[in-house]
């Protein structure tokens, strides 16, 4: 089987997983897939009450990088998800209510190494986006530790509109960013915060950035310029969440 953590890829790996009781979150087809084997997998995908979609072959290109897809691509997935509202109706310990959003982080390990921190600290779940993200597979069930298995984690199509529905819910919306004009420690995140961190490569994306309330850094002494975004959102969690706060604040 053609996998890269929990993206399926070819005709034969994807029929054989709609047909072995694996969860299957969505099978993609390219636009022009020959009508054959289209109706092979709407058939095998209809009978396990699977959504199909079809994208333009590049798109399965970067949901499934290196793999030989043919033009089919499943993503497997290995746990239930989190309405939005459901999420953030979390009870927390912490000393706010937070809220994570992921940005565009590929790598499943970071998801996981994420995910453990959030756990950790407290806070309500983790919120990414259905595309153009790592999903909850095995390597990053794995990096976490066992945290994805308890953390709450919403999967939205547009994060844009997730980061409005945050806003109306009375939360303040904070990017994590390298050029950012205050330190986390600066800031002030009121009682409800979101946290958005972006992706290894982009950091967060133009259109994402018009939804935040503001951004903050991590002032580096090293000679060096910027933290792996698993760290980084560690150490704002641990700003934000774990540090005591001071008496009367």
């Amino acid at each position: 089987m053609s996998v890269a953590n929990n993206v399926i890829g070819g005709v034969h790996p994807v029929l054989e997983a709609l047909g072995s009781g694996v969860a299957i979150e969505a099978v993609y087809m390219a636009v022009g897939l020959k009508r054959k084997t289209a109706g092979r997998v709407l058939e095998a995908a209809s009978g396990r009450g699977v959504k199909v979609v079809r994208v333009p072959r590049d798109e399965l290109d970067r949901m499934a990088p290196g793999l030989v897809h043919q033009g089919v691509v499943a993503v497997a997935g290995l746990r239930i998800y989190t309405e939005l509202d459901e999420l953030i109706a979390r009870p927390s310990n912490a000393p706010r209510q937070l809220v994570l959003v992921l940005d565009g982080v590929q790598d499943p390990r970071n998801l996981g190494a994420i995910a453990r921190s959030a756990l950790a600290f407290g806070a309500q779940g983790l919120v990414i986006p259905s595309r153009r993200s790592a999903g909850i597979g095995p390597a990053a069930v794995k990096a976490s530790a066992g945290a994805l298995a308890r953390l709450p984690v919403s999967k939205v199509v547009n994060l844009s509109r997730a980061l409005d529905y945050l806003k109306e819910a009375g939360y303040w919306v904070y990017g994590a960013s390298a050029d950012a004009d205050k330190p986390v420690w600066d800031v002030d995140p009121g009682e409800k915060v979101a946290l958005v961190a972006g992706g290894e490569a982009e950091g967060i994306r133009a259109g994402v950035r018009k939804h935040l309330d503001g951004t903050v850094s991590i002032p580096l002494i090293g000679n060096i310029e910027s933290l792996n975004v698993s760290v980084a959102t560690a150490v704002v969690l641990y700003e934000w969440l774990g540090r005591p706060f001071p008496a009367g604040g």
